[in-house]
């Protein structure tokens, strides 16, 4: 992609990945909207208290049978009694993907397209089943998280401060299905599979 500069303090962006819609100024840690031909300045990226990551961007890690995954962007969640980091980064072939690390679990995560999510009436709530593509998933936690932080380049716009309802939810086999909601009606689903944290790792 063409460069492009800060809109707060000028400084070079990196350079920018094409998918990238969000990136953080590393100079003045602004937050920076990527739009078209333009940059919008959407406030700081927030502090990302210094802590042992089991994943960080730009170092490539093995997760087991799935391969290497190279992460080029970090976001972290506050629920209250923690924290969780989510990772997007691609795979090896270049896959696209978001690799969640909560307390130790690993989870392997791709969105869902539009067509399979599923049909839900009402807010999610433990226990209640939903399907996905022909596969049968139980909600197993709801709960609202913050997100607080952001580093590197994102798909997507995270607007720090904004709460998101989050609802887990347990296939066969290990299978997962997430859901987050947020804003005036948005959502988003992904699915994906556990990955065993000892499988996890560091290459380089």
């Amino acid at each position: 992609m063409t460069d492009r500069t800060c809109p707060n303090c000028g400084a070079a962006l990196p350079e920018l990945l094409a998918h990238a819609r969000m990136v953080n100024c590393e100079f003045c840690g602004s937050s920076v909207v990527l739009e078209d031909a333009a940059t919008r300045l959407a406030g700081q990226a927030g502090v990302m208290a210094d802590a042992p990551e089991l994943i960080e961007v730009g170092v490539p890690v093995r997760l087991g049978e799935a391969g290497s995954f190279n992460a080029t962007g970090h976001v972290r969640y506050d629920y209250g009694r923690g924290y969780w980091d989510e990772y997007h980064g691609s795979l090896e072939d270049g896959t696209l993907l978001w690799v969640s690390v909560d307390e130790g679990d690993v989870a392997l995560q791709r969105p869902v397209p539009k067509s399979n999510w599923p049909r839900m009436q009402g807010p999610p709530r433990i226990g209640r089943q939903v399907s996905s593509n022909g596969i049968d998933y139980t909600c197993s936690e709801v709960d609202n998280a913050t997100a607080v932080a952001f580093r590197g380049q994102l798909p997507e716009e995270i607007v720090l401060g904004e709460i998101h309802m989050y609802a887990n939810f347990s296939g066969p086999r290990g299978a997962i299905l997430s859901a987050e909601f947020w804003g005036d009606g948005e959502a988003a689903w992904f699915t994906g599979v556990w990955i065993d944290p000892y499988e996890v790792e560091r290459l380089a």
